[in-house]
Parts: structure tokens; sequence; C-alpha cells
């Protein structure tokens, strides 16, 4: 046991030095961290000192009990590292030097930690803030350092090299220098190489390198804030070469990866934002560079970090998040990753629409009139719905129709379609003979319910006196309020419901959707999610189904033994069989996955009490637990038999090779690799009190439209809420049974 918890220890230890370097990038890539390794050494006073910076500053976190999520990711150890190359290679490598190196690290470390807390309260980042300010200490206080000796190390370049890899190494530097002779791409490179202090064309070919391995969105954005950047300096004709000498077109770069993949979600509208704000980074770059000249020292990373913070802490102040430039809530690590993930979740989970609202009735009723009806949602009142029940002729009423009793919508029972309180009842009016109109009293019987600041449903036309509910009441999504009338301008009985912005009756209706609910189709149900209802639709708000509603309640510490069977001829496949054992845990962000302790595979998830999601996979693919979690990708917790559920898997999940590579390229401006999910549930009787749930999922895997694979999971819950997946793919059949400690 002791030593497992060593080798465990070890590799923490070993992830937060590689994370201290690829977090430079907003990355956590051992890929790349060892390119960066690497060139660091190519000035071995700028390794060491960069090496012994990360390493003091790790010990420091670990020991004073520092988050060890933040360790772990490198965030406590990239700003000293840059201060320790940046010593590293401003000076020549002695004792004295690396107590330097040591000294401005603590310092460091603990303006990292300073500005965590201060800039962590408006949700930003630290970015390089700390290096910042410590690098310009030791700059300013460089002309009282008189024990240390400036680094001559970048002015005669072709001795280095020999130092490093003798006459061949500078045989292909040198033709490495005669075969770029655009100033343009040796100015890129000698940017990219500048964020780790190398001054030679190498450095940043590799870096450049290392990138494109590693993500392809990052590579194209490099490009792009440089190549804006280029461009701009033309425009206004500014010298662009001088960058080749200050070494300061990093904060073109860095600014690019930042706003462009990594703190907004890749896309056109994030790449659109870059070609806006390049010129003002240009625009700080020279400013700064003509004031700090007087201090003889450099801004350094100053330009990147103005613009970046000041976008991002703007973007905290709008009111309402556009669909088309969002922030990454949790930080992935990757550009695509961000993108793959979110663009979905983003469907799933519209930032638009804070609140799931469902339809306002128990089982199945008819759009009568729907935004911008023909008869009264019009104008500043057309987003409006009016619902009423009909039988299989198409007929809402029994008899002759002249009673509000013959109706089958008269009477019945009108939900609350969200969590709130309500803001205001009336309840006193009484219920029209059929075909007349109270125009006095226009909204008739009225529940309003506060959601949130910004959104209010407001039920009308109830029956007489039949409100449960009184003004201040906390309600609860299902919960009832009241029945369905014929009062206000109600000539037969209908519920009227729309969203509004304020409490008030009579306010004007706002553009909001329906959560999820069932539209019935010929061949069976089909699951909507924010959707509009249209007029002569049969809507269903599906009941709880208790089986799947056990089933799917992951509380953390559930445990599941989980047994595997594979057919198969493939040796890949038959690795898989044997027994597993999951267990429910939560994050630092309080989000609830399912961890496989053989190989652990993460499988995050959310449950929204009427729909259970499965929101990212991390690990071992192809495992059981990615099965399960492909297999249970959406499930709503009450359906109808026969209802088909869609939604669309991330695409960097199902998909690899030169297709994915391909697709990271052109991920920002379209998609064409999709990844489709569909559940059925199969007829089993009344799904309300079954014993058990059948389903069964297509996962579809598709190029340019075209279909090249699919997955079938044909999935039984019993009522003690195992599962039985049954799963088919091209070259095996696996058999998982997954039992409830």
């Amino acid at each position: 046991m002791a030593e497992n918890q060593n080798i465990a220890t070890a590799k923490e230890i070993l992830h937060s030095i590689l994370n201290s370097y690829s977090q430079v990038f907003f990355s956590t890539s051992k890929t790349l961290a060892v390119f960066l390794v690497a060139i660091s050494f190519f000035d071995y006073g700028a390794g060491i000192g960069g090496l012994v910076a990360v390493l003091i500053a790790n010990a420091l976190a670990w020991g004073l009990g520092y988050n060890s999520y933040y360790l772990r990711s490198g965030l406590y150890g990239f700003n000293a590292l840059l201060v320790g190359l940046g010593v590293g290679l401003y000076y020549q490598p002695s004792p004295e030097v690396y107590i330097l190196v040591a000294v401005t690290a603590l310092f460091c470390f603990f303006l990292t930690v300073v500005f965590q807390g201060v800039l962590g309260k408006y949700g930003l980042p630290f970015l390089s803030v700390p290096f910042l300010l410590t690098i310009w200490i030791v700059a300013l206080s460089a002309n009282s350092l008189s024990a240390l000796n400036l680094s001559e190390r970048g002015i005669f370049v072709y001795n280095e090299l020999y130092a490093l890899g003798g006459k061949s190494f500078v045989n292909f530097y040198d033709f490495l220098e005669k075969s770029i002779p655009s100033s343009f791409i040796r100015i890129y490179f000698n940017s990219l190489g500048a964020i780790f202090f190398q001054t030679h064309l190498l450095a940043g070919i590799i870096i450049a390198l290392g990138l494109l391995i590693y993500s392809r969105i990052t590579f194209v954005l490099s490009v792009l804030g440089y190549g804006v950047a280029f461009l701009f300096y033309r425009l206004v004709g500014i010298e662009f070469d001088s960058l080749g000498y200050t070494f300061i077109g990093f904060n073109y770069i860095l600014t690019a990866i930042a706003l462009g993949g990594y703190y907004l979600v890749p896309g056109r509208a994030s790449f659109g934002w870059i070609i806006l704000l390049l010129p003002a980074v240009v625009l700080i770059t020279t400013s700064t560079q003509q004031l700090f000249v007087l201090f003889r020292i450099s801004p350094y990373s100053l330009p990147f970090n103005v613009i970046v913070l000041t976008f991002l802490y703007a973007l905290k102040l709008r009111e309402k998040r556009p669909r088309h430039l969002i922030e990454t809530p949790v930080q992935l690590g990757k550009p695509e990753k961000n993108l793959y993930l979110y663009s979905g979740n983003m469907k799933r989970f519209p930032a638009a629409y804070p609140v799931s609202a469902a339809l306002p009735f128990y089982g199945e009723w008819t759009v009568s009139q729907a935004h911008n009806g023909e008869h009264t949602h019009k104008g500043a009142w057309r987003h409006a719905f009016d619902f009423i029940i009909s039988n299989r002729e198409g007929q809402q009423f029994k008899n002759s129709g002249d009673f509000a009793e013959d109706y089958f919508c008269f009477g019945k029972a009108v939900l609350a379609p969200a969590d709130g309180t309500v803001a205001e009842v009336i309840n006193n009016i009484p219920d029209n003979t059929i075909g007349e109109l109270n125009t006095k009293d226009n909204w008739g019987n009225t529940v309003i319910i506060r959601h949130n600041d910004y959104l209010y449903s407001k039920l009308s036309h109830l029956k007489f006196q039949s409100v449960e509910v009184k003004t201040g009441d906390a309600v609860k999504k299902g919960q009832m309020i009241g029945r369905c009338g014929n009062s206000g301008r109600s000539p037969y009985p209908h519920l009227h419901f729309q969203f509004q912005a304020n409490p008030y009756v009579g306010s004007t209706t706002i553009d909001y959707p329906f959560g999820h609910y069932l539209l019935k189709e010929e061949s069976g149900y089909s699951l909507k999610s924010f959707d509009f209802p249209k007029k002569d639709e049969v809507l269903v708000n599906p009941s709880k189904n208790e089986v799947l509603n056990k089933a799917l309640h992951f509380i953390p510490g559930r445990r599941i033994k989980v047994e595997v069977e594979v057919d198969s001829e493939k040796t890949r496949w038959k690795k898989l069989a044997g027994e597993y054992e999951w267990v429910a845990e939560t994050d630092v962000y309080n989000t609830t996955f399912l961890r496989c302790e053989k190989h652990n595979g993460r499988a995050y998830l959310y449950n929204q009490g009427d729909m259970h999601f499965f929101t990212n996979f991390t690990g071992r693919k192809y495992s059981p637990l990615f099965w399960f979690y492909v297999s249970l990708f959406k499930v709503p917790v009450g359906f109808q038999a026969g209802s088909r559920i869609y939604d669309t898997l991330p695409v960097h999940q199902l998909f690899g090779g030169i297709l994915k590579f391909l697709q990271d390229f052109a991920a920002p401006l379209f998609l064409f690799l999709k990844a489709e999910y569909e559940l059925t549930l199969k007829e089993t009787g009344d799904i309300l009190s079954s014993d058990s749930v059948k389903m069964e999922a297509e996962i579809t895997k598709k190029v340019a439209g075209r279909k090249i694979k699919a997955c079938t999971s044909k999935i039984d819950i019993n009522q003690k809420g195992n599962f039985e997946i049954s799963i088919e793919i091209n070259e095996a059949k696996l058999k998982m049974t997954c039992k409830n400690e």
C-alpha cells in the first residue's frame, strides 16, 4: 500500500512539473510539455533557472497545503518558471544566480496566490501578472546586482549551437536559416521561441511543431494572431521587422490562443473578436515599448495581460450571454475539447435559457394557438400559447359543447412550469358562458410565478376560485396551482400561457421555450428540448418513472459492480472482459461523476430531475464505463413507451486518426464529422408501474452526412436499479451487468 502511495505521489510531482511548462500555453498536455522542457535547455542557464524555479514554487504549494488540483495543473508553477527562465538567461550561470532564482521564485509564488485570490473573485485568470511584477523588479534591480555577471548568450548563436550538437547541428541550423528567407515566417518562429526566452529560430520551430501535434486549433490561432498583427503593422506603417530583435511578438500569439480557444469556446465569434482585438494589442505594445525604454526594461507580456483581462472582465458584466460568444465554464486544457464538448452542451443546456420549464399540465394537450396566433397572440403579446384537450376526432368537447363542463380541459389541473415564487394571484372572476367574453377582466383568473430576476410565467383563464396558492408562496415544478377554466376574454375553456420579464398582469410576452416535452407523432413520441410548440401539435408532459428515477440517481458514494462478457476475435476487445467496480463521486466543482477504479476513467453526469445527462468522459476510450456513458448519454426520467430521444455525442470521443486531425483545423468554422445518438423506449406496458424499463440506443458516426459506423446498445433496467446492457459493435459484442452494491 505504501509503495503504491509513493508511486502515486511521484506521478503527481512529475505531472505538476510538466504541467508548469505546458500551462504557459494554457494546457496540461504532457506531450507539449516535453517539447517545451527540451527547448528551455537550448540555453542551459535558462533551462536550469526555469527548472529550479518550478521545483521551488511547487514545493511551496505542496508544503504549505495549497489546492492540490491547481498544483497538479501547473497553475502554481508556470509564472515562477517564466521568471526562472528570464533570470537564467539574463545572467551567467553561477551559484549566486540560482540563489536569486530561488528568491524570485518564492516571491513570484506568493504573488501568484495573491492574484489568484484577487482576480478569482471576479472569475478572472491571473495569467502572467505575477511573472511581470517579479521580472520587472529583477530588471530594475540589475544595476545594483554587482556580484552577478550579465550573460552574453544569444549574441554568438552558432557557437552556442555548436556546444549543443557539434558541427552537424550548426549545419542543420544554417540550412533552416537559408530555407526560410521570409522575414514574416522567421519572426513568427522567433516570437514563439521568445515565450520561453529563446533567441534563435530552432526553438520557435520546435514549439510550433509541438503546438501542431498537441492542438491544431492552438496552432491555427498562433498563426492567426501573428498574421493579424502583421497586417495591422503594415496598414498603419509600423516597422514590423523590429519584432525580430525586440522578441515581444508573442503577445499577439498568446492573446489569440487565450481568447480564441481557451477562455472562450472556439468558433467564428471568438476568431472574429481576435481580429478586432489584435490591433489594440499592437497599439499597447508599441506605446509601452516607448514608455518602458525610459526605465530600460521590456513590457514583456503586459499587452497580452491587459487585453485578455479587460475583455474577459467586460464579458462578465453582460446581462445576457450571446449564443456565439461563450466563456468556457470549466477549462478542459485543449481548444478542441472545449469546442466539441461545449458546442454540444450549449445546445443541451442553452445559456440563454437558464430555467428548464415544463409544460403546465398532465397528459396530452393540443396547441390551439401558438406564437403569432391568428386570434389574439399579436404584437407585443405574440409569444404566447393556448392549450386545450382534444379527443381522437379532434373535438375539444363532448355533448353539444354548450356548457363549460362539456370541454375536456375544463377543471383539469394546471401546474407550475418551474420552481419559483408566486408574484400575483387573481381568483375571483366568474367563468363565462360558452361563447361570451369578459373584456373588462381580460386575463381572467391568473397566477404569475417569478422564476428569476428576468423570467416570470403567467397562467390565465383559470377556473373561478380554483387557485390553490397565494402571493408569496414558494412553488415547485409540477405543483398544482389551480384548474383550467373559462374566465376573462375566453369564449371557450382553455389555458393561456406566456413568459414575461416582469410580474404584472398584462405584461408583454418574451420569446422563451419549454425545456423538455414530448411531441406526439404517428410513429410515437419524440423528445423536444428548449423548443417552441406549434399550432395543432399534441404535446405530452411525461410523468416520472420510478424505475428510471432510482437507477439514474447516482448519489455520491454509490458503488456499482460490473461484469463484462465479450464475444470478439480481436484481442483488444477480449481484454475488456472481467469484473470492474465503479463509484459515484464529486469533484472540486461539485460535479458528480462515475469513476472506474480499474482504469480511473470518469463519466461526468448531470440530473435535472426530469432528465439525466452524461456531460463528459475522461480516461480510457472503449472501456466498459465509456460504453455505459455512450449508451445512457441522455435519458428522460419519465417518458412514454415508443418515445425517441435524439442528441449528438462530442466528436473527439468517437473519432480519431486523420479524420479527427483534419476536423480540428476546420472545427471553429464547421463540423463535417458527427456522432448522433438516438434512444428509443421499447413497449413495456404501463411505463409508470412496470417492474423494468427496456430501451435501445443507437450511435451513428457520420462523415459529411454519410454513415460510416454504428453501435447499438440494448438496455434493460430492473426495479432494483440494476442495468443489463448488450452492445453490438462491428468487431465485437459486449454484455455488461451492472449491479448496485
